[in-house]
């Protein structure tokens, strides 16, 4: 993450199951800002299961949350996509220029993903893997990728309200880029963002994500989310993906887990993560890895829309 020479305020727009989230910052990376935070709701069955199932109801939700700002987003705004709206892949190639695997995913897209290169809007970006996994003779890169229609739909939310729209982004990346920090993280580690209706599970290498999964957990309910039997769905697959990437990425030692999102600090589920992977469990706190004076105190469930923004910082 370079230092920006971005000038102005910049926005993330974070689109939950329950909820628009915005946050609006000033400054650069270590001593971001917070100069707004809002959240509107959105209606029930507008996004279900961590995909967007209501486009009118998202434009209905983004009218509102501008009426709030004051009648305008006056300022850029990256926006989050839902996570299961996403497939998001790590692909291998011989070692070569970007460029070169751009033009080669496109003509073998669909031996990685269910639709044609044709029907998807995609984006590439190069990460940094184990050495023992490529090799040091492999080029990897993680494909985010949604049905262009999908796409189409998120632009066309965004024109009905006039919204400046710098970026569109899943929000398991975003959240993913709130934990990095400032300074960025070193080593291995998990990350497990908990929303109502899905968990994203992420296996994060110094500054990259490098293995997305979700697990679509309803924990709608406090009789659920407070009890061990119902968060037991979340355990599982996080001790799944705890061994798979064992499996997949051998040596590479991953020393904690962090946990976040609408639901996941300061819950049971910490303490239940803790005793069955022995791995100790921190609660996200993005105050602290973007400075002190970024404002984040008391902020639960508005990091990811704090990734989108800090996207501005890139």
């Amino acid at each position: 993450m370079a230092k920006s020479s971005k000038k102005g305020n910049f926005a993330g727009l974070a689109l939950h199951g329950d909820s628009l989230r915005y946050i609006e910052l000033s400054g650069d990376k270590g001593s971001l800002q917070v100069v707004r935070k809002e959240k509107t709701p959105l209606s029930h069955g507008v996004v279900v299961k961590d995909v967007v199932a209501d486009w009118e109801g998202v434009i209905s939700a983004l009218k509102s949350m501008k009426s709030v700002l004051g009648g305008a987003f006056r300022c850029p705004v990256t926006m989050g996509m839902p996570s299961r709206d996403v497939i998001l892949r790590l692909v291998d190639y011989p070692k070569m220029p970007i460029e070169d695997v751009k033009a080669a995913l496109e003509l073998e897209f669909d031996k990685y993903f269910p639709y044609a290169y044709q029907e998807a809007a995609a984006d590439v970006v190069e990460v940094d893997v184990p050495s023992n996994f490529d090799g040091g003779e492999k080029t990897v890169v993680l494909v985010a990728t949604c049905k262009y229609s999908v796409m189409a739909d998120m632009m066309r939310a965004a024109s009905a309200v006039g919204l400046n729209l710098s970026a569109v982004e899943p929000m398991n990346v975003a959240f993913f880029r709130a934990v990095v920090g400032a300074q960025g993280q070193e080593g291995g580690y998990f990350v497990v963002f908990v929303e109502p209706e899905s968990t994203q599970i992420i296996l994060g290498y110094k500054d990259n994500g490098i293995l997305f999964r979700s697990s679509a957990v309803d924990l709608t309910s406090p009789d659920v989310r407070d009890s061990d039997d119902g968060l037991m769905p979340i355990l599982r697959d996080v001790q799944n993906t705890v061994i798979f990437s064992g499996n997949q990425y051998k040596g590479l030692a991953v020393e904690n887990i962090i946990l976040g999102g609408i639901l996941g600090k300061k819950s049971r589920l910490g303490e239940l993560l803790e005793s069955t992977t022995s791995m100790p469990v921190a609660d996200l706190d993005v105050g602290k890895l973007w400075g002190s004076q970024s404002g984040m105190n008391g902020s639960d469930g508005f990091e990811a829309a704090f990734g989108l923004a800090a996207r501005a910082l890139l």
